[in-house]
């Protein structure tokens, strides 16, 4: 099997992924999201399996070229891969969307819940102890327990938290369908 085929078979067939059900603002993240939409597209190479992400970082998704990029080492039979791998392809499904230019902090914040809610489905704590995954691991355990929107303190609690930390300076996502220009998909 290759890396690619065993993510599609995760993302199709892992008993935690019909856990991942929720609203946040206008987002609606729900099992078949991963399971069809974003498998079939990883499948298909609509979302290409590009490469190493950058130090530190366990992997990322990139609207503008539609790729996912892996950790050196990632394995899908880890829980923090799979984890890190749910937070990215949340992102990959919001692009799906195609909503078009739109907060990156709600977007960062509804992929954070997913990969809190995935976690805690498994009784795994979070990656690590950052405000950011401390505050969205509360807010997955009241989802878990029969939530479906999270509620607008909360909302305002985690976008803010994620809007201060430097890694996410930049305002806004642009959801874009898969929709790339001739540059992008020749650099893809």
């Amino acid at each position: 099997m290759t890396l690619k085929s065993d993510i599609v078979n995760f993302l199709k067939r892992d008993t935690t992924i019909p856990r991942l059900n929720f609203a946040f603002k206008s987002f609606k993240v729900y099992p078949s999201a991963y399971q069809n939409d974003v498998a079939d597209a990883i499948d298909s190479e609509a979302i290409k399996l590009a490469g190493a992400v950058k130090s530190g970082a366990g992997a990322s998704y990139y609207m503008g070229f539609d790729t996912l990029d892996l950790r050196p080492g990632f394995s899908i039979s880890n829980s923090s891969d799979q984890a890190y791998l749910v937070h990215e392809c949340t992102h990959a499904h919001l692009d799906m969307q195609n909503t078009g230019v739109h907060s990156s902090h709600e977007d960062e914040a509804a992929a954070y819940i997913a990969e809190a809610m995935y976690l805690e489905a498994l009784g795994k704590p979070p990656l690590g102890s950052q405000p950011i995954r401390t505050i969205a691991q509360g807010i997955a355990k009241g989802l878990l327990a029969g939530g479906y929107a999270v509620g607008g303190a909360d909302v305002v609690i985690l976008t803010a938290v994620i809007a201060a930390h430097p890694i996410y300076k930049e305002p806004t996502y642009d959801s874009n369908g898969f929709r790339r220009n001739f540059l992008k998909n020749w650099i893809r």
